[in-house]
């Protein structure tokens, strides 16, 4: 049995996520490129997931639809995936991910990218996303990964981009 606990993360949860997330990645995280393709977007609340352990958050993970080259494909941007420091190395990230990963894919999400080390992503059936044409502005291609969900959908190709309502769904 895991010593961690995981639920979907209440929007009440919102505030202690922000704090973690200022501790894992820095106060200047909103800089990065993933944080701009989220930009002006919720993450999708029935994909959102936090880990506690003794009433404690001790990870989270959210997922934010994005939108794939010119013909704007639907996708999910994976992230954040935060666990705290002290704790990393016990399952609760593969635990969070695999969790928000079948909610995706239970609701028809086709695929999903995400912006990280491939050491980490790679042995969880991730796949550089520039071996189907996707990447991510300021991003080196090593770093932009992929997985698809629905493989009946043909992969989009493309630059990564932050999901518009104008896009088709929103």
């Amino acid at each position: 049995m895991p010593s961690f606990q995981i639920s979907p993360l209440a929007a009440a949860d919102l505030p202690a996520v922000e704090t973690q997330l200022d501790l894992v990645f820095g106060p200047d995280r909103r800089n990065k490129s993933s944080y701009r393709l989220r930009a002006g977007h919720p993450s999708c609340p029935a994909l959102a997931f936090a880990a506690w352990r003794e009433g404690r958050l001790v990870g989270s993970v959210q997922q934010t639809p994005v939108a794939v080259g010119d013909r704007c494909a639907r996708a999910l941007l994976l992230g954040p995936l935060a666990v705290l420091p002290p704790l990393r190395g016990q399952g609760i990230g593969r635990a969070l991910l695999r969790r928000s990963l079948e909610a995706a894919r239970a609701v028809g999400w086709p695929r999903v990218f995400l912006v990280g080390a491939r050491t980490y992503y790679e042995p969880l059936g991730f796949h550089p996303a520039a071996a189907i044409g996707v990447w991510v502005a300021g991003e080196p291609a090593d770093r932009v990964h992929h997985m698809t969900l629905v493989p009946e959908i043909p992969a989009p190709h493309g630059e990564l981009r932050p999901w518009r309502s104008h896009s088709g769904d929103g």
